[in-house]
């Protein structure tokens, strides 16, 4: 058996030095105070916890600990020294030179009493006698372990004897005090609910739906109940809405009323009704996390399906029955959750990938079955088709004719006003690009070859040599072209931003096994994860506008992202491989900024492929053609890893087997980047 002390918690010595933050403490009382009314509306209960690293073995020192609560009755249990407390979420704090533990309303307890406790520790798991809060969570076997460790770590002997000692196996509960003793565990899995009976449920949050002053909460432990509402998977959706709402009354959009998984009958709705419980969920939980839900009531639907509710406590009105469980590393109802998870999406992802490629064989051989035409439908569809080449033919000549005519001169001369390309000379007075606007236009714009000039980054201290900082954080104002960008492909202008799994918390062994299965290596990419954040992240490459025309011109390299290219483009980030329409609407915004730029990029790769086939010079690449505009440049700094081979000590022996003459270095060095803001494309 282990006695070490649970994953999450601090020893009493440790958590002192983490002051005015959260921490989860487990001690022996040494002293203890009858709760009484304190000097506002709570009631106060003062005692003293001790374990192997603070408080000593038989003395009565310890950290003291101050709780407050609205009501006497949700104080600890505590029946005198040798109770072992278990706190979750108490804050450290000093108070009038004293440093203690103060209690906040994230603050949990449980109390295992003395009586309760073995004299000698078990070999085997065994479960103690407890008392709880209401809404505190059960302990865990490494838990009470620890607490059979730090009872037994005193002398027993000094323990208070309790009012009313234990008979047999049952404990007696304190009065006007929440016991977990007596009565049935209400704990369960989904697969195991009944109808008019209360459960306390530990789960998924699927989707949230807030409703006047209700929460309807759709929650799911990946087990399987035949009365719950079935979920079809995307290739047997038939259009209809959620539960309770078949036509799509209630939603509006169908990106609303799509369900990203599970599927089937795994997920129970929960509604909230009113009181604290719906404000905490509206205002605390969100979709993804999990949850423990206490004294859920399951009835019947208005279709007949299994259903939870939750009710405010009239006993306990300020009582609230939702937790939001975030540290449950320790926590085996929570692991056995994501190991169904796991397993779930496992097995839906390599049944959608046997199902493409069934399709897809079928496809192939429905067009390998296809009969070919007879000769008289090859001679109808020849017809055909030299009629349409006829019709073409004589269009393009009606078209050759009006151009010649002058008619459409004035559509051209729209068109090309449009692009605002600079074909001609400029003007004496420089025109800007009128699609994009720029802020800050008080400040004079710079050269670009003076943003990018080090002149201002040296410094001579008063007593000491010169020396040259490797950035500034400095804002400029300049007049530029947009002459390249990167990358090259506009569908990776949006990227998003990798998560942490979930299943991190399993052990290696069971995360190593998953690793190994393709499929299970990144259980992100599954439908579940389209609720992912995109962001936009790309890079231009900027000349300078102003100066002589037939110099060569300074150019620099800028980023572009996050806010300041929501900014730039007036758009939001999405899955360009996905979304063509976004995709089309991004290269109309970036042709009122860079004009063709994106075409004569790929007229300028394809010559030089060519180039590369034949022997003949390269061409001249083509100069740019759109208006100059004017934009804000931030210089900032990045600290990157370098690699810088260092030679070794000359008399080493060259033919030295194992050894050679250079080995590698990595250090660290600042690289001087700029960032593009305040500038917005106008639609």
């Amino acid at each position: 058996m282990s006695s070490s002390i649970p994953r999450g918690y601090l020893d009493i010595n440790s958590a002192l030095s983490r002051l005015n933050t959260g921490a989860n403490l487990m001690g022996v009382v040494t002293d203890f105070l009858a709760p009484c009314k304190s000097r506002g509306t709570d009631w106060m209960s003062s005692f003293s916890i001790a374990d192997s690293s603070y408080g000593g073995a038989d003395d009565h020192n310890g950290l003291n600990v101050r709780f407050f609560r609205p009501l006497a009755s949700e104080m600890p249990a505590i029946r005198g020294p040798g109770d072992v407390v278990l706190l979750r979420g108490i804050k450290i704090k000093e108070w009038k030179g004293m440093t203690m533990g103060m209690s906040n309303k994230e603050t949990s307890w449980v109390v295992f009493p003395a009586a309760s406790i073995p004299a000698k520790a078990p070999s085997s798991a065994v479960l103690l006698k407890h008392v709880k809060e209401a809404r505190s969570l059960d302990p865990t076997l490494s838990e009470m372990h620890y607490a059979i460790s730090l009872c037994n770590s005193r002398d027993r002997s000094t323990f208070t004897a309790p009012s009313s000692p234990p008979t047999g196996s049952a404990l007696t509960p304190l009065p006007n005090a929440p016991s977990t003793v007596p009565g049935r565990d209400k704990f369960s899995l989904v697969k195991d609910v009944k109808i008019d009976t209360f459960y306390n449920l530990i789960g998924q949050v699927v989707r949230l739906f807030p409703s006047n002053g209700n929460v309807e909460i759709y929650i799911t432990d990946y087990t399987r109940n035949p009365m719950l509402y079935h979920y079809p998977e995307p290739e047997d959706e038939d259009g209809s809405g959620r539960e309770g709402d078949k036509y799509n009354y209630i939603v509006g959009n169908s990106a609303n009323k799509k369900w990203n998984g599970p599927y089937g009958k795994l997920t129970l709705t929960v509604t909230l009704w009113g009181g604290n419980n719906a404000y905490f969920c509206q205002h605390n939980v969100k979709e993804n996390d999990f949850v423990h839900l206490r004294n859920v009531r399951i009835k019947w639907s208005n279709d007949g399906k299994s259903e939870g509710i939750l009710f405010p406590d009239r006993r306990y009105p300020d009582r609230i029955d939702v937790t939001v469980l975030k540290n449950f590393e320790d926590d085996d109802r929570v692991k056995d959750v994501l190991r169904r998870k796991r397993d779930y999406w496992k097995k839906f992802n390599s049944n959608a990938e046997n199902f493409a490629h069934q399709t897809k064989a079928l496809k192939r051989k429905s067009m390998e079955e296809d009969k070919p035409l007879s000769k008289t439908q090859a001679k109808k569809k020849r017809k055909q088709e030299s009629k349409q080449l006829g019709m073409l033919k004589d269009q393009g000549e009606e078209d050759q004719s009006e151009k010649e005519n002058g008619v459409g001169e004035d559509t051209d001369r729209r068109f090309s006003k449009k692009q605002t390309l600079d074909h001609c000379s400029p003007p004496q007075k420089q025109e800007f690009n009128d699609n994009v606007r720029c802020a800050h236009h008080l400040k004079t714009p710079r050269p670009v070859s003076s943003v990018i000039s080090l002149d201002k980054h040296t410094n001579t201290p008063p007593n000491g040599a010169p020396y040259t900082l490797p950035f500034q954080n400095i804002n400029s104002r300049a007049t530029v072209r947009v002459v390249d960008f990167f990358p090259p492909n506009l569908v990776d202008f949006a990227v998003t931003r990798p998560r942490a799994s979930e299943y991190a918390i399993l052990s290696e062994d069971e995360c190593s096994e998953s690793g190994s299965d393709q499929q299970s290596d990144n259980l992100d990419d599954r439908p579940e994860a389209e609720d992912a954040q995109w962001e936009w992240r790309f890079g231009l490459v900027l000349e300078d506008a102003l100066g002589a025309r037939h110099h060569e011109k300074a150019t620099v390299e800028v980023y572009v992202t996050g806010q300041d290219a929501e900014g730039l483009l007036k758009l939001e980030a999405e899955d360009l491989r996905k979304s063509p329409v976004a995709l089309a609407i991004l290269r109309e915004k970036l042709f009122l900024l860079w004009g063709d730029l994106e075409e004569r990029k790929t007229r300028n790769a394809t010559t030089l492929k060519q180039v590369h086939g034949n022997s003949a010079s390269p061409r001249k690449p083509e100069a740019p053609r759109m208006k100059p505009f004017q934009c804000c440049l931030k210089e900032y700094g990045v600290k990157k890893r370098i690699q810088r081979t260092t030679e070794k000590n000359a008399s080493q022996s060259e033919d030295e087997s194992g050894n050679e003459r250079g080995q590698n270095r990595s250090d660290w060095a600042w690289e001087r980047r700029w960032r593009m803001f305040g500038c917005t494309i106008l639609s």
